[in-house]
C-alpha cells in the first residue's frame, strides 16, 4: 500500500476523473511525442502499460496515466524526460477534448 501512496502522492496533482480513451488514441498520442530518447520497445512498454491501467469501459484518469509512467520510470523502463513529455501530451489531449 506504501507504494501506492508514494504514486499517489507525486501524481496527486492530476485529477482522478476517468475520461474515455480508446486505445488507438493511447496508440496515437504516444506515438506522435517522437521524444528522440524514447525506443520502440519503450514505446510499447508506455501503449501496454496505459492500455493496462485502463478499466473495462477504456476510462482512464490523469492521475493514472500519471501512476503508469511514474511505475514505468522507477523501473527504468523511460526516462523522466519522457515521462513528462508524455504527461504533457496526454495533458493536453485531455484539455483539447474537454477531458
Amino acid at each position: 500500500m506504501a507504494f501506492f501512496s508514494f504514486f499517489g502522492s507525486y501524481c496527486s496533482r492530476y485529477s482522478q476523473h476517468e475520461h474515455p480513451l480508446t486505445e488507438l488514441e493511447v496508440r496515437r498520442l504516444v506515438s506522435e511525442v517522437r521524444v528522440e530518447t524514447l525506443k520502440d520497445n519503450e514505446e510499447r512498454a508506455v501503449e501496454d502499460g496505459i492500455l493496462a491501467r485502463r478499466r473495462g469501459d477504456g476510462k482512464i484518469s490523469l492521475r493514472q496515466i500519471c501512476e503508469t509512467l511514474r511505475q514505468l520510470e522507477l523501473r527504468r523502463a523511460i526516462s523522466i524526460y519522457d515521462r513528462k513529455k508524455l504527461m504533457k501530451v496526454f495533458e493536453e489531449h485531455f484539455r483539447k477534448f474537454g477531458n
